[in-house]
């Protein structure tokens, strides 16, 4: 424990200094990292997943200048520190406070409810000794006293060990037998199956063996996003002395080579997280049939801007970048680099950003669900029941269901694929160019086809024609990345989303999309200043996400004090009940609001 409270000091201290709003000869800044009031040093001492990731040395690394920024003389002395606009604190405060991700592996872990007592009083002793030790530190080296007998639990932490534990045992128990979890051939299995999402295992990653458990990270860390490969050379090299001029203007590719994971290229962030959240068999990253019957929790539709906002969002957003370098010589230059294409064109402060990254969004989930079809065919375990809509067979036996009214692109009753992935493709498509959207149309009709020409499909002529279209949309991709968003874009988007026909919201899913769609275009407007804040557009966006007048949510569970189960009932009786024409509906009304504000003008920043 020595060990980790030196760590503890020279990694963290100085930001419980700056975050938690302790102020010494006038010193507090940045001392709201979040909506909410920034937990006191106290509660950071006591809570057990800060401490533990306090104590990881890569994220040790990032702390130093992402949370604890200059030391105490500099502040003191009023000396310029390396803490940038680029890493201001409160993002990488939102990560390790906030982020269900940092806990992600911590909650699957497959225990026993048995065990509940022995993990509780494990946590609390390593707790009482980690936070004692952190406190006689900061005590000798800062003059900061603590008073130990606040430091501690105070309820039991369900976010450390819970039911999503012991559903995980016992998804365990049914597909690997009963207690294998706690063998080595057992736990392995978990770990290739499991950990490549809930953990971030890849390949021969150490950490996650079973015996490892207790000092393992209990989430998905900062070099799993942030790092390509195994090369750390990056991690110096953005953080040299004036690291605005030597590294933020280098080109991705050169960022790329010394091993930083080019984020800024929207479509590479969309493809990094659709691994999980969509599936990459290539990496093991899959939920099958198999897993759903034995208790995995459904996989919900994307929408990346949504999810980002909802994790919650630990980075600034290119429009908040562009505010908060307004000072900086290199503002444009940043964004030339980065941006190619997007800046020059209608200038990065006028850009919509978070619209543009719904539409890359789009395009590639679709692209990654059809690398996934395409994966599964040629591996040749075609046939998995989770590659198609659930209710293709789970669904109610009415004679006129919504279904048979639709019709069918065969034989009736052959499972279709899900159809979220594409109930924004088309407004993408469109963005790049008409032509675009006309070949990706006949393409999707063949790939149809081929799911329709047998049950389940043919998987040679599904991977060829799924292969063909990823492809283009690959091309497509690439264009859009280089366009930006504008306030007439994002009007004229709005526009197609309103006019979505019926037919095209039949599964909640596919519908949530365009709705999440349509609140980050109107969300972005308002904030643009081209929507005044008594707008009915506004409170017809949100309207249909309410779950009380459209029949539909848009509410997500986020943060790590958030749990499935809270809501999972919930949204199952939601699905059960949805009628698209209700929705319809409300998009119908919505659409006829947004023709009196197009004729007006749009007043934008």
């Amino acid at each position: 424990m020595k060990l980790f409270a030196q760590r503890l000091i020279t990694a963290a201290s100085l930001g419980f200094m700056a975050t938690c709003g302790i102020a010494q000869d006038g010193i507090a800044q940045d001392a709201a990292p979040v909506q909410d009031k920034a937990p006191t040093l106290v509660e950071r001492l006591s809570d057990p997943v800060y401490m533990s990731w306090m104590s990881h040395n890569d994220v040790k690394t990032c702390v130093k200048c992402h949370l604890a920024g200059p030391n105490v003389g500099e502040i003191i002395g009023d000396v310029q520190s390396n803490l940038t606009a680029f890493s201001r604190r409160k993002e990488m405060d939102l990560w390790v406070l906030k982020d269900k991700h940092t806990i992600a592996r911590r909650r699957v872990e497959p225990f026993d409810p048995s065990r509940t007592e022995a993990e509780l009083k494990s946590l609390m002793e390593q707790l009482d000794t980690m936070a004692g030790n952190a406190a006689r530190q900061l005590q000798d080296k800062l003059g900061i006293e603590i008073d130990s007998d606040q430091v501690g639990l105070t309820k039991f932490p369900k976010e450390w060990i819970g039911e999503s534990n012991f559903l995980s045992r016992r998804i365990c128990d049914k597909l690997w037998g009963e207690g294998s979890s706690e063998t080595e051939e057992g736990y392995g299995k978990f770990r290739e199956n499991c950990l490549t999402c809930h953990g971030g295992y890849q390949g021969d990653d150490t950490g996650f063996e079973l015996d490892s458990t207790a000092q393992a990270k209990i989430g998905i860390g900062c070099l799993y996003c942030h790092q390509q490969g195994d090369n750390p050379k990056w991690i110096a090299d953005h953080a040299a002395p004036n690291p605005e001029q030597n590294w933020r203007l280098l080109p991705a590719e050169v960022k790329s080579t010394a091993g930083m994971r080019d984020l800024a290229n929207t479509a590479k962030q969309a493809d990094l997280c659709f691994d999980c959240h969509v599936g990459n068999r290539s990496k093991n990253m899959f939920v099958t049939h198999e897993m759903y019957a034995a208790g995995h929790p459904p996989i919900p539709s994307i929408e990346l801007h949504t999810f980002c906002g909802e994790m919650p969002q630990h980075w600034q957003t290119p429009s908040q970048l562009h505010d908060s370098l307004s000072a900086s010589p290199t503002r444009d230059a940043y964004f030339t680099v980065n941006y190619p294409g997007v800046s020059e064109i209608v200038g990065a402060g006028k850009t919509y950003w978070n619209t543009r990254k719904m539409l890359l969004g789009a395009l590639v989930a679709r692209k990654k669900t059809l690398d996934l079809i395409t994966e599964t065919a040629n591996a040749h375990t075609w046939g998995d029941y989770s590659l198609y809509d659930c209710a293709s067979c789970h669904h109610e036996l009415d004679s006129d269901s919504l279904r048979q009214q639709r019709g069918f692109p065969g034989a009736p009753g052959r499972p279709r694929q899900h159809e979220w992935s594409t109930a924004l493709l088309n407004i993408a498509l469109e963005f790049d160019q008409p032509e675009s959207a006309a070949q990706a149309k006949q393409a999707e009709s063949k790939l149809t086809a081929a799911f329709a020409a047998e049950p389940f499909g043919d998987p040679n002529r599904v991977a060829k024609t799924a292969t063909a279209l990823a492809d283009e949309l690959e091309k497509t991709i690439a264009a859009v990345e280089k366009k930006p968003v504008d306030a007439a874009v994002a009007m004229n988007l709005l526009q197609k989303l309103a006019q979505t026909p019926k037919n095209a919201l039949l599964t909640y899913d596919a519908a949530r999309q365009v709705v999440w769609a349509i609140q980050t275009i109107v969300d972005e407007m308002k904030s643009e200043g081209a929507l005044q804040p008594d707008d009915p557009i506004l409170q017809a966006a949100i309207d249909l996400g309410d779950a009380s007048v459209s029949g539909l949510s848009s509410a997500l569970p986020s943060g790590r004090k958030e749990f499935i189960y809270a809501t999972l009932k919930g949204d199952l009786e939601r699905r059960e009940n949805y009628n698209p024409a209700k929705l319809k509906q409300q998009l119908t009304q919505f659409g006829k609001l947004l023709g009196v504000t197009q004729n007006a003008k749009l007043s934008v920043r």
